[in-house]
């Protein structure tokens, strides 16, 4: 099976944002780095949210949505009630009213960039 890889730093990182694999779309995690201002705000819903606007754009590229996503794994740090009434808000926000993807919420200690308090990565699959 021949993989597809969404790389848009032209190898400047070690790894790919997105592989397509078959009908599966890996996209690798994502951190609350606005990619245009490489700013990164200091609440962790507000991290969540650009890093679901990352996760859609990685997905765009294999012609996938949000609504494709079929499981996701939220890495974050500090307060698991925190990081669970963001997640809330946020995933309600990224997947809309319907259906959910499977889901797991993973405290760690830190994330590379002291900065970063949440790391979302998904697998989706195209149609």
């Amino acid at each position: 099976m021949a993989l597809e890889h969404y790389d848009p730093f032209g190898g400047a990182l070690p790894f790919s944002l997105a592989v397509k694999a078959g009908n599966a779309v890996h996209v690798s995690g994502m951190v609350g780095l606005d990619p245009t201002t490489l700013q990164v705000p200091p609440d962790i819903a507000s991290q969540m949210r650009i890093a679901y606007k990352s996760i859609f754009d990685a997905l765009q590229q294999f012609g996938c949505t949000l609504a494709d996503v079929a499981e996701q794994t939220i890495y974050f740090v500090g307060e698991a009630e925190a990081a669970n009434a963001a997640g809330e808000a946020t995933r309600k926000e990224a997947f809309g009213s319907g259906p959910m993807p499977a889901s797991a919420m993973i405290g760690v200690q830190k994330l590379l960039d002291p900065r970063f308090l949440v790391e979302i990565k998904v697998t989706a699959y195209t149609k």
